[in-house]
């Protein structure tokens, strides 16, 4: 796998190994998944090796559900895929003459009818065999693994364009935000005391203790420290596009996670319209975001 590299989970390769005659097709499908998922199809000559490609896929896919289909050709040279056992027949011949004799038939016990038996026919036991349908089942599959590589590569270098325009377009909206922040205490709290001044307090009411208890409740709207973790999960997230470690997804996936509750918690502090409308904003890209990161690997 190559690394600095985001990976779409979505792809298809195709890969071919012939040699003696055998010519084996290996075709790859993934799709989304939170983990690594394998299913192999493959005629009975190569379904022995369902655990050594399991492993093969293995090492160069992180997640996703990965479908395997193999097919096998061959030409006359090639060596024999099935064996015949002798002897089961002759004892299946010898009791199908029994049944004959005892219902009183006249029909001859014929090969059509023993081939009805699919006991009879095994795939060769040959080492030399094996260990070339594993040779080629092996190269056709590597050979498919590639192709796949390259286009979830392609895909994935899509999704991660689209998500830094994105990402970036959510850090221009928190230089907004900051922007109304920096006027924001002064301007909330002059008109609280605006609204106070044309109510009938009474007399003995404390004017600094008023004036503290308005300053606290302006402190318990400051947005500072959601903004500053909100560009720290923004910078993290351009960081793992950049240069991607394994499992970039499922980072990326937590990171969106922050992101999504900072921009929770500013809107539910700020009592400034403005800045509730840049909120929705942000909240609305976080969760195309979140979309495109489930192709992720």
């Amino acid at each position: 796998m190559q690394e600095n590299s985001i990976y779409s989970m979505t792809g298809f390769g195709r890969g071919e190994a012939e040699e003696s005659g055998v010519r084996v097709t290996a075709e790859i499908r993934s799709l989304n998944n939170r983990y690594f998922d394998f299913m192999q199809r493959a005629p009975r000559s190569l379904q022995n090796y369902e655990s050594e490609l399991r492993e093969l896929c293995r090492r160069h896919v992180e997640r996703g559900r990965l479908t395997l289909l193999l097919t096998e050709t061959r030409s006359a040279s090639a060596p024999p895929a099935v064996q015949f056992d002798s002897n089961l027949a002759a004892n299946y011949a010898r009791q199908l003459e029994s049944l004959s004799e005892s219902l009183g038939l006249k029909d001859e016990v014929k090969l059509s009818h023993l081939l009805a038996f699919p006991e009879l026919l095994a795939p060769a036991g040959d080492t030399e065999l094996s260990q070339l349908m594993l040779r080629l089942a092996t190269a056709a599959t590597e050979k498919a693994l590639t192709e796949l590589q390259k286009m979830r590569a392609a895909e994935g270098q899509a999704l991660a364009a689209d998500m830094k325009s994105r990402l970036e377009f959510i850090g221009q909206t928190t230089d907004e935000i900051e922007q109304y922040q920096k006027t924001l205490p002064a301007r909330t709290l002059e008109k609280m005391k605006e609204r106070l001044g044309r109510l009938s307090l009474p007399d003995n009411f404390d004017p600094y203790r008023l004036e503290l208890e308005l300053a606290l409740l302006v402190d318990r709207m400051d947005i500072t420290e959601e903004c500053v973790r909100l560009r720290s999960h923004l910078t993290q997230s351009l960081e793992t596009l950049q240069s991607p470690p394994a499992g970039a997804g499922k980072r990326l996936g937590f990171l969106l996670q922050e992101l999504n509750r900072e921009a929770n918690t500013i809107a539910s502090k700020t009592a400034c319209l403005d800045i509730s409308r840049l909120t929705v904003r942000i909240r609305e890209e976080i969760e195309k975001l979140r979309e495109q990161v489930q192709n992720i690997e």
